[in-house]
């Protein structure tokens, strides 16, 4: 895969675990887009069926995807999920002091910190409804998306191990709660795609940006 290859995978990744509107419907019909998953998946080893789930999926009611995406991902304490944060310790600085320090399952951690400050630096504003949670899954593939566009090898190397790496603890998650098969087949494809990339590491460096 080229850069502009993983850019577009980065940001169709993105809009498949957003809250699923018309636009996602829209962009699995686009035409073209099965095949070149097909071949992004031989690449890294998955199965024809995620993307023949997928195609499928592209007919799919909307009505449905958004009651499948509530009862996995919804906003309730049970519910799978998309936060970076909530996979890691709150934080790691010793000298916190706080009771919850160590503690899982919070958001607006030292990631999701690290992620403002990211943001801050590349002159990105995070969207209103994610506010609390600028480490939410959309907001880092986007994030990735801009870094195989404008980074080195190297920073993007760094940014999937920092901050991508709860991604199989998050299949784990879907996989249990018997997902619909569209959502098996995202995050199969997603973990694919992140393991392909760090297994390989190789990404064209085009020095035009740094982002440390």
């Amino acid at each position: 895969m080229t850069n502009t290859e993983k850019e577009r995978f980065c940001l169709l990744a993105s809009s498949l675990f957003a809250p699923p509107d018309g636009a996602v419907l829209a962009d699995l019909r686009q035409e073209g887009l099965h095949p070149l998953i097909e071949a992004y998946a031989r690449e890294w080893g998955a199965e024809s069926r995620l993307t023949e789930e997928l195609a499928q999926a592209g007919d799919a009611s909307l009505p449905l995807l958004r009651e499948e995406y509530s009862r996995l991902f919804g906003a309730w304490q049970e519910k799978i999920s998309l936060v970076e944060s909530t996979y890691k310790p709150w934080t790691g600085d010793r000298q916190c002091g706080m009771v919850f320090a160590a503690s899982k399952g919070l958001v607006m951690g030292d990631h999701a910190l690290h992620m403002l400050e990211l943001y801050r630096q590349s002159s990105l504003v995070v969207p209103e409804e994610y506010r609390s949670m600028p480490d939410h899954l959309c907001l880092e593939m986007e994030f990735l998306a801009l870094l195989y566009r404008w980074a080195s090898a190297e920073q993007v190397q760094r940014f999937i191990a920092d901050h991508l790496d709860w991604i199989p603890e998050l299949k784990e998650a879907v996989e249990k709660a018997a997902p619909h098969p569209f959502y098996r087949s995202a995050v199969e494809l997603l973990h694919r795609f992140l393991h392909c990339e760090t297994r390989n590491g190789k990404v064209t460096d085009h020095g035009q940006k740094t982002i440390h």
